[in-house]
């Protein structure tokens, strides 16, 4: 079969897609269908789709072996995490979409699958290890040990307790009397008043109070009774005594910056009221601007060189036509020989006149591209 030009369509040396190579096409438009932020790794291989749980980004990494949809896909997540569904190398593996996997399976439903169930049980997010320590999965993701077998020989416990993650638990600090106390988170307020300090240390806490140590059993048991005479004595403690004079300092100095900022209202008022007048002179210089523009276009329109040329030759009819008009009057006996050739000779001379400035225009626009070239 010819084109419209004559030519036979060229023949595309591509084989046609199998079977299987437009099930994997397939399976790819579901991952984009049902996922968000779907990034392509490699080509009809290696995807990662992301997804926040709890204000952290985690990273599902889905390797398509050579013969999927026909063998499953490996799901790779980042960062390492613990979660009955991931196993030691951070492989899904108890996600029953994956373990059923078939032909007729969505590899977009079965990540979305996997995002829910994040969602709904947030994995416990592995503290980084420290230098000399084992990742608690693989650096590099599993790569396929062939074509017939997309997994690699790595066998995956079926218990979920078996392939949890094997995090060693913290310490607990001891509770021996020498225990250094725990550092106090510092508050900075900053300011150019003087009653409040640049920088609040909070008070340390001692591990025991002498204040309670010399009480007898008589007066523990009455302060066990009664819950009153337990909050005057802490109360007394030099700690909550300067808790509450720093308390006393930052009430003072947030009135402080209070009335500072109730100073600066009157000058935030004029401020607003000059941006105010600022946008209203800017969008009238604005409308002045476009009347201008628009005033300029169309001048440019009037006088383009095919407008001008158009004129000329419109004016150069309209004055032959005139000259035709007072010529049928004269012949008609309308006017007298003197009137006829004096307004005859001058409506013939503009004719003649606008015909030659026309056809000097268009021979100047003529030659004015060449004249550019040889100039270039």
């Amino acid at each position: 079969m010819f084109n419209l030009f004559g030519r036979s369509k060229p023949q595309s040396n591509l084989p046609a897609p199998t079977a299987l190579q437009q099930q994997r096409h397939k399976q790819i438009e579901t991952l984009k269908t049902f996922n968000q932020n779907v990034c392509e790794l490699r080509r009809d291989v290696e995807y990662r789709v992301t997804c926040s749980i709890n204000n952290v980004t985690i990273s599902l990494n889905i390797q398509l072996p050579p013969e999927f949809p026909k063998d499953r896909p490996i799901v790779v997540v980042s960062p390492p995490l613990r979660h009955p569904w991931v196993n030691e190398q951070m492989v899904v593996t108890g996600c029953p979409g994956i373990n059923s996997f078939s032909v007729h399976t969505d590899l977009g439903r079965v990540i979305r699958t996997i995002i829910d169930e994040f969602k709904n049980n947030p994995p416990q997010i592995l503290p980084p290890v420290s230098a000399g320590g084992q990742l608690p999965y693989p650096s590099h993701p599993p790569q396929y040990m062939g074509a017939s077998s997309p997994y690699p020989t790595t066998s995956y416990p079926s218990s979920t307790s078996s392939y949890m993650p094997q995090v060693p638990m913290p310490t607990l600090p001891s509770t021996s009397t020498t225990t250094t106390p725990t550092p106090r988170p510092e508050i900075r307020v900053q300011g150019n008043f003087s009653p409040v300090p640049f920088k609040y240390k909070m008070p340390d806490i001692p591990e025991s109070f002498d204040e309670v140590n010399s009480l007898s059993v008589a007066d523990m048991k009455e302060l066990h009774d009664n819950e009153t005479k337990v909050v005057d004595l802490f109360s007394s403690l030099p700690q909550c005594q300067q808790l509450y004079q720093d308390r006393d300092k930052l009430n003072d100095a947030t009135e402080e910056l209070a009335r500072q900022n109730l100073d600066k209202q009157p000058m935030l008022e004029l401020k607003k009221k000059e941006l105010i007048e600022k946008v209203e002179e800017q969008n009238e210089l604005r409308r002045m601007f476009d009347k201008s523009s628009q005033r300029q276009n169309d001048l440019m329109d009037q006088f383009k060189p095919a407008m001008i040329q158009a004129n000329l030759k419109v004016a150069a009819q309209q004055a032959e036509e005139e000259s035709d008009v007072i010529a049928e009057d004269f012949l008609e006996g309308k006017t007298e020989i003197d009137e006829f050739l004096q307004k005859f000779m001058e409506k013939r001379v503009l004719c003649h006149i606008r015909h030659a400035k026309e056809e000097k225009y268009q021979q100047l626009m003529a030659n004015r591209p060449l004249r550019s070239t040889m100039t270039m």
